[in-house]
């Protein structure tokens, strides 16, 4: 009896139970029977939510045929690749792979009686691996290779084990373990493609395209799956082209075109482009008409923005751009486009239009392309920087095409532009019209492919049908509480009357006829001066922009030369002329001498007309970059020499023209004319810098100044006075050896009398410097100081001081109104 239980417990091990030494045969059979096939039954539901998670990534995935393509698809566009997977089913996969191994294992003495516990690992490992928890998947791999698997598991879990390291990053690790394996392995071996294809993926991952375009031709080669096939086979191809192979890369695609349907259709499509493509003995037209062809299969409508953009690069190689730009748009038009072909047509549009000099052009298709890429990402950045650098081309050209419109309708009779609103009125009628005529015929088109056996709320049919029974039956009542109730919906009724007669009387007020458009138009000279202002400032920037950022000397010329011949400032006209003569000296010497005169004789008082008089003291300055005359324009603000930093400032906003460097110049210079003319003269030169540099950040630093400047009421003084006075001694600014003179004997004669003063030489304006005696806390103190015979004979020297309290010596720094202190004093 012993030995009989004994036996049934083995029995029982075996098969994944374990059973009380009483059981009964009848009992035992039932719940083995029960168990066993629980386990198989947990170990296919997890096998079947691994496949349905597998199936839905591969048709999800979104091919990047621009690109090389990845030998194992694994992640979503749009997915953060350190985070989890958002397919459905890896997830469940796990779950049934953990619960076969804890309820079925039969693990004696290290030995594992269970065979199916090497496939529950193997699944646990693979749904891991795809959900992106690569470490967990690599520690189910080890342990799976580390419990003696049986030889065909084994071998699969080491080709997995090597996948998930170089998903690490372990790619030389990867390598080193792969190759060996590679090598014994027999081509009748079922693994043999997908050792291959690994050991490609990891050469890949080394940029080491010789070796990987041999391994994935021998995966390609032996795989029996005809969509692996023909994803290996395209890889192939891609890799030969990149090694300039492209007789053998054509061969990889026809080999994809030849297995027709059995390989998936994006792939099919894209490999027969690229065999065209890549076919030396046939002409440009020939590759057109063969591409083109492509379209009449009507498998191949859900890729006609491929086929298109073929097309259009066919086009654009053979300088054909009108016709290239026509099929990129019908690319873009396509409604199943995805998203790389999208990006890669934008691309291509925004370089060949900011080849062409069409910025405005390629600003509007950068502003198109930069949602299609993540913000973190260096592509986003890169793009960001080309739009920024955009910023006031875009801006000024927009300017100008306003103001250019306004000036010229401007210049117009009243009848002349009653005739061009009444124009422009019948255009934008004629554009509405066609909108909503292509939106009726779309919706036709949706009618018509509904099927008639759809479901009551996709078919149009029906749909229309109830709406005609409801107004039949009920009339055309408001979508309210009580519906069907008259007296509920009465004073509903009379408020949509009053709704719809208030917007009678708005359309009436509103209504657009020519006459409105005149009327709105600027009436009084200083209006059409502003504008004109406008523009012609916009045009200088832009001439400026061209020329140095851009170095296209011929829209500069076209902006500079439109100015010198419109009546406006000498300060923009003698600017312009200035840019001019400095492009012409580089090619023409008889035009550059022709701008110099114009020049010097027309606006000789003009910093660029002396600029280019002396043409030594031109040489020694431009032989100083921008940057350097502006660091030392810098440094004199910083140290208080603002006279000196005001002259280091003129010749260099004419080099910095245009240049990135000049909105910074023109603000250092508004805050110097603010410390040498006070506060409204500060804002008057902020507001110069947000007229002149309204694109750039220096514009928006020199608006916050001014808001805050008139938030604290122009820097009134404000709040408790306190008992702090400054002794003030003015100097003429011609007087400095004077001043320093005094400001010496000053710090002497305090030195000695042991008092906590101090004193400093502050510029007071253009005219003026002060020397200021600090830390008077009583003015008793100055008439005792005074007493001093040396500091007596010393005052003598400037009769004109004066004591104020501190806030009083900050208002009149701040207003520059010392004279009109002292006369209120006196």
């Amino acid at each position: 009896m012993l030995n009989k239980d004994f036996s049934l417990w083995i029995l029982s091990l075996l098969i994944g139970v374990s059973i009380s030494c009483s059981t009964t045969k009848k009992g035992f059979v039932n719940k083995n029977y029960h168990a066993l096939t629980t386990k198989y039954n947990v170990l296919f539901n997890g096998k079947e939510a691994y496949s349905v998670g597998e199936t839905i990534l591969f048709k999800a995935f979104e091919e990047n045929f621009y690109d090389l393509l990845p030998v194992e698809p694994i992640n979503l566009r749009g997915e953060n690749f350190d985070e989890t997977t958002i397919v459905p089913g890896f997830e469940r996969a796990e779950e049934k792979a953990v619960k076969a191994i804890q309820k079925h294992s039969i693990k004696i003495e290290e030995t594992q009686y269970n065979t199916q516990i090497d496939e529950a690992y193997m699944l646990l490992g693979k749904a891991r691996y795809f959900d992106r928890r690569f470490f967990p998947a690599l520690e189910a791999f080890n342990f799976l290779l580390e419990s003696g698997a049986n030889p065909n598991v084994y071998l699969e879990g080491k080709i997995w084990r090597e996948k998930t390291n170089i998903r690490l990053n372990n790619i030389e690790l990867a390598v080193e373990n792969m190759s060996p394996l590679v090598q014994s392995l027999s081509e009748k071996n079922k693994f043999y493609p997908l050792a291959n294809a690994t050991l490609a993926d990891a050469y890949i991952q080394l940029k080491q395209l010789d070796s990987a375009s041999f391994y994935i031709r021998r995966a390609a080669n032996h795989e029996p799956k005809r969509k692996n096939k023909a994803r290996y086979l395209f890889i192939s191809g891609q890799l030969l082209e990149k090694l300039t192979l492209k007789d053998s890369a054509c061969l990889k695609y026809t080999q994809i075109s030849k297995l027709k349907r059995k390989a998936p259709r994006n792939i099919l499509v894209q490999a027969k482009i690229k065999e065209i493509q890549l076919t030396s003995i046939l002409t440009s037209k020939e590759k057109r008409d063969r591409i083109d062809k492509l379209l009449k299969n009507y498998e191949n409508e859900p890729f006609e923005h491929k086929i298109h953009r073929a097309i259009a690069k066919t086009y654009l190689q053979e300088g054909k751009d009108s016709l290239a730009l026509v099929y990129f748009q019908k690319s873009l038009q396509a409604s199943l486009i995805d998203s790389f072909t999208e990006i890669e047509n934008y691309q291509d549009l925004a370089a060949y239009y900011f080849q062409n000099s069409f910025y405005l052009k390629t600003g509007q298709y950068l502003d198109r392309l930069l949602p299609l890429f993540e913000p973190s990402t260096s592509r986003y950045n890169q793009l960001k920087r080309q739009r920024d650098n955009l910023t006031d081309i875009i801006l000024y050209e927009q300017i100008v095409k306003e103001t250019d419109s306004i000036l010229g309708i401007l210049s117009m009779s009243k009848d002349e532009q009653i005739e061009y609103f009444k124009n422009h009125i019948k255009e934008k009628q004629l554009i509405a019209k066609k909108i909503n005529k292509d939106s009726s015929n779309n919706r036709r088109d949706q009618f018509l492919k509904k099927s008639e056996g759809s479901f009551y709320f996709y078919n149009p049919n029906l749909i229309l049908q109830g709406k005609q029974n409801y107004l039949a039956k009920w009339g055309n009542r408001p979508n309210v509480d009580n519906w069907r109730s008259a007296f509920a919906i009465e004073n509903i009724s009379l408020t949509n009357k009053n709704n719809s007669a208030d917007l009678n009387r708005q359309s009436q007020k509103f209504k657009i006829t020519p006459e409105s458009f005149v009327l709105s138009l600027p009436k009084t000279k200083a209006e059409r001066d502003s504008i004109k202002m406008i523009n012609h400032k916009a045009y200088l920037q832009l001439g400026m922009i061209y020329k140095e950022k851009f170095k296209n000397f011929y829209l500069a010329k076209s902006r500079l030369d439109y100015l010198i011949n419109q009546k406006t400032v000498n300060e923009i006209k003698a600017q312009a002329l200035y840019h001019l003569f400095r492009m012409a000296s580089e090619t023409n010497s008889t035009t550059a001498e022709k701008y110099k005169k114009a020049l010097i004789e027309g606006y000789p008082m003009t910093p660029f007309a002396q600029l280019i008089s002396n043409l030594e003291n031109n040489d020694i300055i431009e032989q100083r970059t921008p940057e350097q005359l502006y660091k030392k324009a810098l440094t004199l603000f910083k140290n208080q020499h603002f006279i000196e930093a005001l002259e280091e400032i003129e010749p260099l906003l004419v080099l910095a023209g245009g240049s990135p460097i000049e909105p910074k110049t023109a603000l250092l210079k508004a805050h110097i004319i603010g410390r040498l003319k006070g506060v409204d003269e500060w804002k008057k030169a902020l507001a110069q810098v947000l007229s002149n540099y309204s694109a750039t950040k220096e514009a928006k630093n020199a608006k916050s100044i001014v808001e805050k400047i008139e938030l604290n009421n122009n820097l009134k003084e404000t709040g408790i006075i306190y008992k702090n006075y400054k002794w003030i001694f003015p100097f003429s600014s011609s007087e400095s050896i004077q001043a320093n003179f005094f400001l010496e004997q000053l710090k002497e004669i305090l030195k000695k009398s042991k008092r906590r003063w101090t004193v400093s030489l502050d510029p007071f304006n253009e005219e003026h410097i002060f020397i200021v005696v600090h830390g008077i806390r009583d003015s008793k103190e100055i008439k005792r100081i005074e007493n001093n015979s040396v500091m007596s004979e010393l005052i003598k020297l400037n009769s004109k001081n004066f004591v104020a309290l501190a806030s009083q010596y900050r208002t009149i720094m701040k207003n520059k109104n010392w004279k009109i202190f002292q006369n209120e004093g006196n």
